[in-house]
């Protein structure tokens, strides 16, 4: 009973430290439990992509429950200090080791039973609002929630795993450590760092060699390629640059004794420096959780509101029906079948247009089969379609047009395509013009590779190429056409769905259309939109917590040091103007820092939309922008919170 009490004690006398830390597990075991109710939910299940929704989610699930494991592990590390000074004094008390195992495991066990309890408990309340937003998002119709026994028993046993971490990195400190160590735990200090030059030119050539990347990036599959591969460079130059370059900043600002030996610089500059490696390695932590949070909240906002105007690009009208036998879909079936589900047609037209064929794009205009050697450069495969002059003039209702026999009109989908030339196999031809848009063809493919539609005189041209391109394996492909009837339609969806079903069945058919595909990519995107943003909250708490813990560590060690300065004078308005100064360091450097990275990052983030089908313009950057300053907003209200939390710590109470 004795060991029950002291474990229930010490959390109640260190409340300041638990409470947040206790905060923080209850807030990751109901991310965590809502996930997996979503993925047992019904609403979830009739989805029309419910196993790519589904599968989305279990990928949100892995990556919310290691972000979990590292939070708690990282943020107990705040914790674990104050507890060790606390073993050390019942040490010397006469308690053995094992005594403070014993009082350790209590203590775990009773975090692990009030996180878990209103951990589901929050879960479940707030699961029913999160699936109306998931549901509303996706484009389902079905909220139906079932709280599923087998998601919490998850929860449950995953973060019983968690805690029994924290109570072995418990046992192994407690059995490591001497008694004198661990007293004086919560008490060390920290060495002037040197000025690492070495190391500070590394973190720049990194940081730069990680931005050039991100700047000048052509091609969306080589955006996603060479992605992870800028990420690290610039993880790692945040780190290096935040331990070794705010040493040389401080050192600097310590030599210029005008600046240095002023109340309101003194103290900031002193305790930085000499508390550098550990405030640099949080430091750097935040401005990359900080970043990620801008990262991933750009993304996601982008593409779930730029989806419709990426489906109004693959689609010039309502319904597309292709032949792909190249023979004419008759107008007066489609019409006899539209009058029989009580649908009206407008603007029908047809179109006949090549299919496909994938090469590889040199930077001198040479369209080349793919090889051994080529197809591996997937940052430079190009889509060919053809489509004759006569066909180009019918669309765009120009009866004058032209070709010379060696001319052609080039429509670069991305725009980046700026050649005179344009050679396939042994034959150049010259691009008499470069279009900008051709009226009635979709501006957007869904695949990712670059794309260009070629405007030929006449169909020998594609007659020549014959088969000798071959696709992303090693069969051949034949140019062949495709016969193309587009339409739009107007009816109840119940109707428009009965009109389409009446032609998927027939052969040499395919039927697509817009609110099809915009209904598959509701549910992608409103799910990815969904999962960034339970991963920006989790950002986002991580990163105050943090800063909060940080302030409290801090404001303790720094206590004795303001006492004794305002004993020898120092008044109650210069320890408020000290402290607002150290804050700004800790609160306004990491943000700074992010919105640069983001800022860099955004060139590489556009190509990497562009794969799924959303261009850079007014919506990519006014979603930026928006985010940016919501959060800021956000951790200015963190920065309100942290400086009166350590002011209140290290003011003198008169």
């Amino acid at each position: 009973m004795l060991y029950w009490k002291l474990a229930w004690q010490s959390i109640v006398k260190n409340k300041l430290e638990y409470l947040p830390f206790m905060l923080a597990g209850t807030a990751a075991v109901a991310l965590n439990l809502v996930i997996q109710l979503l993925i047992y939910s019904k609403g979830v299940q009739t989805l029309r992509a419910s196993s790519s929704v589904i599968e989305l989610l279990m990928f949100g699930q892995i990556v919310i429950g290691l972000l979990s494991v590292i939070f708690l592990l990282y943020t107990y590390s705040f914790l674990n200090k104050r507890k060790q000074s606390e073993f050390g004094l019942f040490s010397i008390l006469g308690m053995q080791k094992r005594d403070l195992i014993k009082i350790s495991w209590r203590q775990q066990l009773i975090n692990y039973m009030i996180v878990t309890v209103i951990g589901v408990v929050t879960g479940v309340l707030f699961s029913k609002l999160l699936l109306l937003l998931f549901i509303k998002l996706v484009g389902g119709n079905n909220f139906q929630l079932n709280i599923a026994l087998g998601a919490i028993i998850f929860v449950t046993i995953f973060f019983g795993l968690v805690f029994m971490l924290l109570l072995l990195s418990d046992i192994l400190v407690i059995w490591r450590l001497k008694t004198i160590s661990l007293l004086q735990a919560s008490q060390k200090g920290d060495r002037e760092p040197k000025s690492h030059w070495l190391l500070f030119g590394l973190g720049i050539v990194l940081m730069g060699w990680g931005y050039y990347i991100s700047l000048t990036v052509n091609s969306p599959l080589k955006a996603m390629r060479i992605f992870f591969l800028a990420v690290i460079m610039v993880v790692i130059a945040t780190y290096l640059l935040f331990i070794v370059a705010s040493t040389i900043v401080l050192k600097t600002m310590k030599k210029h004794t005008n600046y240095y030996y002023q109340t309101d610089h003194f103290i900031t500059v002193s305790n930085m420096l000499f508390r550098m490696r550990q405030n640099a390695t949080g430091l750097a932590s935040i401005s990359l959780l900080t970043t990620m949070a801008l990262v991933v909240i750009v993304t996601t906002v982008s593409m779930f509101v730029g989806q419709q105007d990426y489906v109004n690009k693959q689609f010039p009208r309502d319904v597309m029906m292709t032949n792909v036998a190249n023979q004419s879909i008759s107008e007066n079936k489609v019409k006899q079948a539209a009058a029989d589900n009580n649908v009206v047609l407008s603007k029908m037209y047809h179109m006949e247009i090549s299919n496909p064929i994938t090469g590889y794009l040199t930077s001198s205009g040479h369209a080349m089969p793919l090889s051994g050697t080529t197809v591996t450069r997937a940052d430079n495969l190009s889509d060919f379609l053809f489509m004759t002059i006569q066909q180009f003039n019918q669309l765009t209702n120009q009866h004058g047009g032209t070709l010379a026999a060696n001319e052609v009109y080039a429509y670069d989908r991305q725009g980046t395509f700026k050649n005179n030339t344009i050679k396939f196999l042994n034959q150049s031809y010259h691009v008499k013009k470069h279009l900008s848009k051709i009226d009635g063809v979709p501006s957007m493919q869904a695949s990712m590779t670059h794309s260009m539609i070629i405007v030929i005189p006449s169909k020998t041209v594609t007659d020549k190429i014959g088969s000798a391109f071959n696709d992303l394996g090693e069969n051949k492909q034949s140019i062949s056409y495709t016969n193309q009837l587009l339409f739009d339609i107007k009816g109840s969806d119940k109707q428009k769905d009965k009109f389409l079903k009446t032609f998927k069945g027939e052969q040499n058919i395919i039927v697509d259309s817009k609110s099809e595909t915009m209904s598959v990519l509701k549910s992608f995107y409103g799910g990815f939109f969904f999962i960034g943003l339970i991963f920006s909250i989790s950002f986002i708490m991580a990163t105050g917590l943090i800063i909060y813990y940080k302030q409290i560590s801090e404001g303790r060690s720094d206590k004795k040091q303001f006492d004794i300065l305002q004993k020898v004078g120092m008044s109650h308005s210069e320890v408020k103007r000290t402290v607002k100064s150290q804050v700004v360091w800790v609160f306004g450097l990491p943000v700074v820092v992010a919105i640069t990275h983001l800022c860099f990052a955004m060139p590489m983030i556009n190509k990497i939309l562009q794969i799924f089908g959303v261009t850079i313009g007014p919506v990519v950057y006014t979603t930026m922008s928006l985010t940016i300053a919501g959060v800021v907003l956000i951790y200015f209200g963190i920065y309100l919170k942290t400086s009166k939390t350590y002011f209140k710590q290290v003011a003198r109470k008169n």
